[in-house]
């Protein structure tokens, strides 16, 4: 289903959210599908736009298209109700969290169409029960903007039917812009048209205007050579601004799919590739952008006119046309020639690119250790040895392509001269072809080879083109974890884990790190679990947030097995503070708001202030406002981990898990973020993962791992109540 033509500042418009929430939960209620305003809210964070609510629709399984609400007429032919419309008027008194949505366009309110007969429609609008019933003209006059169509997808896994990742994705995106397509086509035939005329108009001057000595006639010819340039260079100018824009458009489109699909990668993949590798796979978008907006469409378009101008020289004569054609069929051949040896080289190319950035993302994260250990010489030497492979590799691939060129050329220059030759003689033969005709048949030549030329060099731009799209492959392709907008348990959410007969080990090629393990962490308790290095402590964390799956057994949240639940329900109820307080560049509170980014300025520092970071976060000069490093530079281990445990109440959870967070700090620090661990008891259920537990902290149960016998789990009781001892 198409819409017709909407305002580009339409899907910009601000929607309320709690009139985005009202409208996705309408639609969910009237087709039964299940609703978490959490998980909605969770995957599709504020600013709210029409784009916005479109894509949430797509996540609960809705297809969409648009129609404007045109003035004077309103087609409810085109309508399968229920559909949710978007006005340009703007919605008051429901701010919801519009506070933090930086934006200066109106907010628009919305409607759910339910039923309309041939004079009168009926809907419904925010925080209201009572339908609205209004005529079409009125409706027009009030509503302004656009109604998205929304029916209920058919059951169909979109995952399993989607096909590989390939230049097949553009297709469809491709012809979304049809009518951008269609003006691009008629710009290519006139300027081809242009083209032919050209040659035409050298022909007349020579055999006609000054073998008569018209002055007239070339006056006239002059002029429509002019025009002829000026036009075709305004309707160049207009197809190339045309494929440029569209070529944005879907470097816009496939940039946001990547990231996207890129974010619901699991952890192994990201630990399988080095950081480098996957950077210099997403520049593949910029390359694919680069071939695109080219000159592939340009040259593409033209490729079926070489057809006519075939013809034309073939009119003109056969022998020139025959010797034009073998040429241009020799470079034709040589270029399928090289064709696996251009592929070879560019993807030595990429690798060796791929390699030294790796190495540089790699090394200067960790410049602390370099510059510590002293390792500057070393890196100088072996970044050197890499640069040297990637620039060979470079010069090698641009020599290949220079040697080619040559010799494309050096056979054009061949054909010209042959049909020069050729072509003196049948003039001296007088048997009707003049010199106007030889000179107008070069012209065509040439508008014949260029096209065949440019393709020489466009071939390796498509080349690097397609190894980037294989790269982006291998993100697309790759299996995601489970994302959804529909809960797999109801909202009574306790925070209640089992952990039943676990066993886990990371391949088949690593020896189990569980056997039957067995563990329960109750609801509103403080569970201590305890352990040396390699038993398993942080793994058993990444195993809670499904970050990998049990080998053996189950681990259930309130009941439900994690491996029903989506990602995004499943960390939703976690909060994390982890060893290692990882801070982004910017303020203070751009990185706290990043956990919740519905969060009002009042929520965020009631975190801080729960975690006792409060008091410090006002004594800095600019408050919460202070920039701080992707290291949190100026600020103690202390003081990470205590934003690390703000930023982790601001998702609300209902389990806190601390891995390790006490490691880095000294014994009166730990002692007192102990006791801050001890007020939320209670409230979240709670583990805290340690070598060497705080005395402050007031925990109901300490489980202990150790490695005495790695192939079975034994509980055991030590004597302490609360304690348990897991011999791994």
């Amino acid at each position: 289903m198409t819409g017709g033509r909407e305002s580009p500042s339409s899907h910009r418009r601000r929607i309320a959210e709690r009139d985005f929430v009202w409208a996705v939960a309408s639609l969910c209620n009237l087709f039964r599908i299940p609703f978490d305003a959490a998980l909605l809210t969770g995957q599709h964070p504020p600013p709210y736009d029409q784009a916005m609510l479109l894509a949430a629709l797509h996540d609960l399984g809705f297809k969409t298209a648009t129609l404007p609400v045109r003035a004077g007429g309103f087609d409810k032919t085109r309508i399968p109700f229920p559909a949710i419309a978007i006005s340009r008027a703007e919605a008051s008194g429901r701010s919801g969290n519009d506070s933090d949505q930086r934006s200066v366009e109106p907010i628009g309110a919305l409607a759910l169409l339910v039923k309309s007969d041939e004079q009168r429609l009926l809907f419904f609008i925010p925080e209201s029960d009572t339908p609205q019933i209004v005529s079409h003209q009125e409706w027009t006059e009030r509503f302004e903007g656009i109604i998205v169509i929304s029916r209920a997808e058919e059951t169909d896994d979109e995952e399993s039917t989607q096909s590989n990742f390939g230049f097949r994705w553009f297709i469809p995106e491709l012809l979304k812009y049809r009518a951008i397509w269609r003006d691009v086509l008629i710009a290519s035939l006139v300027i081809q048209i242009i083209g032919l005329a050209t040659p035409l108009c050298t022909q007349v001057v020579i055999d006609k205007v000054v073998v008569h000595q018209t002055r007239s006639t070339l006056d006239v010819v002059v002029m429509a050579l002019v025009l002829f340039t000026i036009f075709s260079g305004v309707m160049t100018w207009l197809r190339q601004y045309l494929i440029i824009h569209t070529g944005n458009r879907l470097d816009a489109v496939l940039g946001s799919r990547v990231l996207s699909r890129l974010l619901r990668l699991p952890m192994t993949y990201f630990e399988n590739r080095p950081t480098g590798t996957l950077v210099a796979r997403l520049h593949g978008v910029e390359t694919i952008r680069e071939f695109i907006t080219g000159a592939a469409v340009s040259i593409v378009l033209d490729l079926p006119f070489l057809f006519v101008f075939l013809a034309v020289m073939f009119a003109y004569s056969w022998q020139l046309t025959l010797i034009a054609v073998s040429i241009l069929a020799i470079i034709a051949l040589i270029s399928l020639a090289v064709r696996p040896l251009f592929r070879e080289h560019l993807n030595r190319q990429f690798l060796q690119g791929a390699k030294s950035q790796s190495f540089l993302t790699e090394y200067i994260s960790g410049m602390e250790t370099v510059k510590s250990l002293q390792m500057e010489p070393t890196l100088e030497r072996r970044y050197g040895d890499l640069l040297a492979a990637y620039l060979a590799s470079g010069f090698s691939t641009r020599q290949l392509a220079n040697t080619y060129n040559v010799i494309a050329n050096a056979l054009e220059q061949t054909m010209t001269l042959g049909i020069l030759f050729i072509g003196a003689t049948l003039v001296m033969r007088n048997d009707g072809f003049t010199v106007g005709m030889l000179v107008a048949f070069q012209m065509f030549a040439g508008r014949l080879s260029q096209p065949v030329l440019r393709l020489v060099g466009l071939w390796q731009e498509f080349q690097q083109a397609n190894i980037a799209v294989r790269r982006l492959g291998d993100i697309m392709n790759a299996p995601g974890e489970p994302y959804s907008l529909t809960p797999s348990r109801d909202g009574n959410a306790k925070g209640h884990i089992e952990i039943l007969d676990v066993s886990f080990r990371y391949s088949t090629h690593h020896p189990f790190l569980y056997r039957n393990l067995n563990l329960e962490l109750l609801p509103g308790k403080i569970t201590v679990l305890k352990g040396p290095s390699g038993s398993g402590k942080s793994t058993l964390a990444k195993l809670l947030q499904g970050f990998y799956q049990p080998t053996e057994g189950s681990i259930k949240l309130d009941g439900v097995d994690i491996r029903h639940m989506s990602a995004n329900e499943l960390r939703a109820s976690l909060g994390i503070v982890p060893q290692e307080t990882t801070l982004f560049s910017g303020t203070i509170y751009e990185n706290l708001h990043l956990a919740n980014p519905h969060a009002t300025f009042q929520e965020v520092v009631k975190a801080c202030e729960l975690a006792e970071i409060h008091d410090f976060i006002k004594q800095l000069p600019k408050g919460y406002q202070t920039t701080v490093g992707e290291h949190g530079v100026g600020l103690s281990g202390g003081q990470k981990q205590r934003l690390a445990i703000a930023r982790a109440l601001l998702k609300k959870p209902r389990i806190l898990i601390f891995d390790e967070a006490t490691s880095n700090l000294d014994q009166a620090t730990a002692e007192a973020f102990a006791k801050t661990v001890n007020s939320f008891k209670s409230t979240v259920t709670t583990m805290f993962i340690t070598h060497a537990e705080p005395a402050t902290l007031d925990s109901d149960a300490m489980i202990v791992l150790t490695t005495a016998n790695r192939q079975q789990s034994i509980a055991t009781r030590d004597g302490n109540e609360g304690q348990t001892e897991m011999e791994l």
